[in-house]
C-alpha cells in the first residue's frame, strides 16, 4: 500500500508538471505580452511592477465558513505489542467546522501583505459499540487544527515576484484548556520565484517545509495559474498540493476540478492514559515517550468544486469527490524522516476511501 500511494502521488505530480510546460511552451509562441507597449505619454521615469492577480482566476477568499463531511470509510489499526491488539473502528463519518480568514493589512504597488488563520474540526462518529485500541479512543473525542499565517507578494518589476507563506500551525486533540501552543507549533514555509508573462499566465518554481504529507517534508514547488484566450478555462496549480483545471460557465459560475492533498502531524496528548507509558517496549521503537506522540494524518481529496456568486462579494462553493488515505500513522515524536526512512513507527495504519462533501459561504476580494 505505502508504494501505491508514493506511486500514485508521483504520476499526478509528473502528469500536472508536463501539463503546465507544454502550456507555458504553447503561450510563450503563440502570445505576445502587450503591456511593454506602454503609452508613450506615461513617465517612463517610474519604475512599473507586476500584480499578483490573473484574470479568470477563482475569486480569492477573505473569509470562509463551512462545514465538511465524510462518509462512512473504515480504520484499521495496529497492535501495540501487548498493550492493546489490532481493532478496525467503523467510521459512520467524520464531520467537521472550516472557519478561515486571509485578509489584506498592506497593499500597494510594490508590495502585498495578508493575514489569516484557520480553524478545523474533525469529530469522527463510529458505529462500534465499543472502542478498545488507543487510536479509536482519542478520534472518539476529535482532533482539532488552529492556525496563523501571512502571505507576502513582493514583485520585482513587470515580469518577476517572489512569492512567500510562513504558517503556524497547532494540531491536536487537546481542548482550548489544555493546549501548549508555541511547544507544539509545527511551522509551514515557502517560498517562490516567479514570472508573470501576461495577465492570463504566472509560473513559479520554489520549496517548502510542509505537513501536508502527515510528516515533516521538504519539497520542490511549482506555481502555474493560467487562463485560456477566451477565458472560458484554465488552470489553477501549486504543486505537488493542489491542481485544478477551471471551467467558467460565466464570470460568477464555474467548476473547478482536480485533487488537494490535504493533511498535518496532530499531537496525541496521553490525558486519558489511552496509549502505553513512556518507557513501555513496542517493538523496535526505541524513543518512545507517551506525552510525545504525533498522528502523521494525510489524505488526496479527489473532487468537483463548484463556485457561484451570490453578490459582488459572497461566493458559496460546494465541493463533492473521494478521498484517498495516504498516511494515518502514529509516530513518536516530531522530527524529519525523509523518504525511504526504516525507522519504526508505533503504529501503521490503514485507512478505506470515503466520498466526502464540503459546502462554504466565502467572502470574497473584488
Amino acid at each position: 500500500m505505502k508504494g501505491y500511494r508514493i506511486l500514485l502521488c508521483t504520476l499526478l505530480t509528473i502528469f500536472c508538471s508536463q501539463y503546465i510546460s507544454a502550456q507555458i511552451s504553447e503561450q510563450e509562441e503563440e502570445e505576445e505580452d502587450y503591456s511593454q507597449y506602454d503609452k508613450y505619454e506615461l513617465d517612463e521615469s517610474v519604475k512599473r511592477y507586476c500584480t499578483p492577480k490573473v484574470v479568470g482566476l477563482s475569486p480569492a477568499k477573505l473569509i470562509t465558513l463551512g462545514y465538511d463531511w465524510a462518509m462512512s470509510h473504515d480504520i484499521n489499526c495496529q497492535a501495540i505489542d501487548t498493550f492493546a491488539t489490532a481493532e478496525t473502528g467503523n467510521v459512520a463519518n467524520y464531520n467537521g467546522v472550516v472557519i478561515g480568514a486571509n485578509l489584506p493589512v498592506l497593499s500597494n504597488n510594490k508590495i502585498l501583505i495578508n493575514v489569516g488563520g484557520n480553524f478545523v474540526s474533525s469529530n469522527y462518529s463510529f458505529k462500534n459499540d465499543t472502542l478498545n485500541n488507543p487510536l479509536l479512543k482519542v478520534l472518539d473525542k476529535g482532533i482539532r487544527t488552529l492556525s496563523l499565517n501571512t502571505t507576502i507578494f513582493k514583485p520585482l518589476n513587470q515580469k518577476n515576484f517572489i512569492l512567500t507563506f510562513l504558517s503556524g500551525e497547532y494540531n491536536g486533540n487537546n481542548t482550548f484548556s489544555s493546549w501548549h501552543p508555541f511547544k507544539l507549533t509545527k511551522v509551514t514555509a515557502l517560498g517562490v520565484f516567479g514570472w508573470k508573462f501576461n495577465d492570463r499566465v504566472q509560473f513559479g518554481i520554489g520549496a517548502t517545509q510542509t505537513y501536508r504529507a502527515g510528516g515533516k517534508s521538504f519539497l520542490p514547488v511549482i506555481l502555474y495559474n493560467f487562463t485560456s484566450k477566451n477565458e472560458k478555462w484554465g488552470i489553477e496549480a501549486l504543486l505537488p498540493a493542489r491542481f485544478h483545471h477551471r471551467y467558467s460557465f460565466n464570470r460568477r459560475t464555474m467548476l473547478l476540478s482536480g485533487f488537494e492533498i490535504v493533511g498535518g502531524s496532530y499531537h496525541l496528548a496521553n490525558r486519558d492514559n489511552y496509549f502505553p507509558p513512556s518507557g513501555f517496549t513496542i517493538g523496535d521503537v526505541t524513543n518512545y515517550k507517551s506525552d510525545n506522540l504525533e498522528l502523521r494524518r494525510s489524505e488526496i481529496r479527489l473532487r468537483l468544486d463548484f463556485q457561484k456568486a451570490l453578490s459582488d462579494f459572497i461566493w458559496i462553493s460546494a465541493q463533492a469527490g473521494y478521498i484517498l488515505n495516504y498516511k494515518f500513522n502514529v509516530d513518536s515524536g516530531n522530527f524529519y524522516r525523509g523518504f525511504g526512512s526504516t525507522q519504526p513507527m508505533v503504529m501503521e495504519n490503514e485507512v478505506t476511501g470515503a466520498p466526502y462533501f464540503q459546502l462554504t459561504l466565502n467572502l470574497v476580494s473584488p
